[in-house]
């Protein structure tokens, strides 16, 4: 009987102290929520045309920072209203071990000119972001925030 009552005991603690523990999220997936945060932040700022917010969300050590300030503020002054959507489905996160965040994803974008003018364009790139304060460092391949300049596919009236 005292046997019994002991393992009574035991089991009834165990599962107790296994319901009361919260597993903690692994490092990489907090990072990940960070990134999918950013990406967000940077999204609705473009949408807005708010080059200061948009900015804030690109780190200092961005490569040619100035230029992407300029041509997004380009961006914004032609364009009445931008549409940026990421599709987030398909993404894949890369953490490197003390290093830079790499999310890879395909986008589309809308943006409207003067005179119900649309361009319409889209494409796969990779934004890396620094580790820790997880702004934007370099945009790997087409840039989805500057429209290409001359011909300008999917171009509709």
């Amino acid at each position: 009987m005292k046997r019994i009552l002991s393992l009574l005991t035991l089991s009834a603690f165990l599962f107790i102290v296994s319901c009361g523990a919260e597993k903690q999220p692994a490092p990489a997936a907090i990072e990940s929520k960070n990134v999918l945060a950013e990406l967000r932040d940077i999204r609705r700022a473009y949408e807005r045309k708010d080059r200061a917010d948009f900015m804030k969300e690109v780190a200092d050590s961005y490569k040619d920072r100035q230029a992407l300030s300029t041509s997004v503020e380009g961006v914004f002054s032609k364009f009445e209203s931008v549409k940026f959507n990421v599709q987030y489905a398909k993404m894949v996160i890369m953490i490197e071990e003390k290093g830079v965040i790499r999310a890879t994803f395909n986008w589309d974008g809308e943006w409207q000119a003067k005179g119900d003018l649309v361009q319409k364009d889209g494409g796969r790139v990779t934004m890396v972001f620094e580790p820790g304060s997880f702004k934007l460092m370099s945009i790997e391949g087409k840039n989805p925030f500057v429209p290409q300049a001359g011909e300008m596919p999917g171009m509709t009236k």
